[in-house]
């Protein structure tokens, strides 16, 4: 079964959820990914990735970059 967010605001504990269980199941996982794994936006997955890190329910990493650019940072639980 593949989880699929709302962007209605009554479905916010929903997405919560959803958000939760993809870095659960996937992670380390980037923020983009979620998004397109759950179908909300990346601002809407930030949004909830940001209240969940300052719940501590979830940590934010960064690896070292191998080349150029800056690597996305991945989530975990």
């Amino acid at each position: 079964m593949a989880l699929r967010g709302t962007n209605q605001e009554f479905g916010r504990p929903y997405n919560r959820r959803i958000v939760l269980e993809s870095i659960r199941l996937h992670g380390p996982i980037a923020r983009g990914e979620i998004a397109r794994r759950v179908g909300l936006t990346v601002q809407t997955v930030s949004t909830i990735v940001r209240e969940l890190e300052d719940q501590g329910y979830i940590l934010s990493l960064r690896e070292e970059p191998k080349g150029r650019g800056l690597p996305p940072a991945t989530l975990r639980i």
